[in-house]
């Protein structure tokens, strides 16, 4: 049976695919074998996607501070329904006893299969599912199975995967960055002072104020998510969760998000978790990674030593997995 990928994972087809079709604004403008395109790369397009695929953002030193977040013995159990007619409900535990911080201006990366408990534990921290023990405090302010205080939730936001599912395509760019600004009550600006919040925001994020007039589907998948990263920015919160942000991206935009993203953390000290199972951009971004498996953090530390000296078996079995460019280049011969 022949097989036909449409990705943007450059690692992925170098592993997979025989022959391989590069495409830009609906002309292939090169193919050929895979191993053959990857080390000639002619078209001036491949290797810019070539070189965008192993981007990696300038980074700036952590300023020392106290933590942003800290999260200690957090436990979320779901109730599962019995088995059979008469038998008694169960419950699943989906985190189990995680305990971590974030620093102030930190990027820290949270990674694991899928079903690991990654997203739980992000809905736990946003105060948007109550935990069944252990402690949340942001900037020093507890939340735990009695929710999060209103000051709280101020202090974090959320970028989603998809950028344009998370808008109301009825609303005009305004509305849907300053949407926030509910958390701020008697204390949100109004008119003017609104549009300049948000003609500030767009602006941090490579937009222009102009762009506030129009609406979500007049701009490109890269834009979208610039401007749901301006939404999350403009109440100034602590921390951000960017929950798989940048993997519906191709390689170039997702490279020009990631360079937005540390500019903005060392410009503004805005601490980000980043949830993902791409490696490489957790590898590229962050400066500790979370490694989480059945609810539980089985190992942490700084990033390129995770990386390059894993501890655990799950892992180095993470490691084993994930898709690697220079690898399958390295080794043609174990391509199918």
């Amino acid at each position: 049976m022949g097989m036909i990928f449409i990705t943007h994972d450059l690692a992925l087809v170098a592993g997979l695919a025989g022959n391989l079709a590069v495409m830009q604004r609906g002309t292939v403008v090169e193919a050929g074998t895979a191993q053959e395109l990857f080390i000639k790369l002619r078209h001036p397009y491949s290797r810019a996607l070539f070189a965008a695929s192993s981007h990696v953002p300038v980074r700036y030193p952590v300023p020392a501070g106290r933590p942003v977040l800290e999260v200690e013995g957090l436990v979320r159990d779901y109730r599962v329904a019995p088995r059979h007619l008469f038998g008694k409900a169960g419950t699943f535990r989906a985190v189990d006893d995680v305990t971590f911080k974030v620093g102030k201006g930190e990027n820290v990366g949270l990674v694991g299969e899928s079903g690991s408990g990654k997203s739980t534990l992000a809905r736990a921290i946003m105060a948007l599912e109550p935990p069944q023990a252990g402690r949340i405090a942001v900037m020093g302010e507890v939340h735990d199975v009695d929710g999060a205080s209103l000051a709280t939730r101020r202090k974090l936001q959320i970028v989603f995967q998809d950028p344009y599912g998370s808008f109301d395509p009825r609303q005009r760019v305004r509305t849907l960055v300053a949407e926030p600004f509910h958390l701020l009550g008697k204390e949100a600006p109004r008119g003017r002072a609104l549009d300049e919040r948000v003609a500030k925001a767009l602006t941090e994020v490579g937009l222009v104020p102009e762009d506030a007039r129009k609406y979500i589907h007049e701009f490109s998948g890269g834009q979208r998510q610039r401007i749901a990263i301006a939404r999350a920015l403009i109440i100034e919160p602590a921390l951000i969760i960017l929950d798989e942000a940048v993997s519906a991206l191709d390689v170039s935009i997702r490279a020009q998000i990631l360079d937005l993203l540390a500019n903005l953390s060392a410009r503004l000290g805005v601490s980000f978790l980043f949830i993902s199972h791409d490696l490489s951009v957790v590898r590229a971004i962050t400066d500790r990674v979370l490694v989480m498996r059945q609810g539980k953090i089985v190992e942490q530390g700084r990033t390129l030593e995770v990386f390059s000296n894993p501890q655990h078996p799950y892992t180095r079995a993470l490691l084993g997995a994930t898709p690697s460019l220079e690898r399958a280049l390295a080794n043609p011969e174990k391509r199918p």
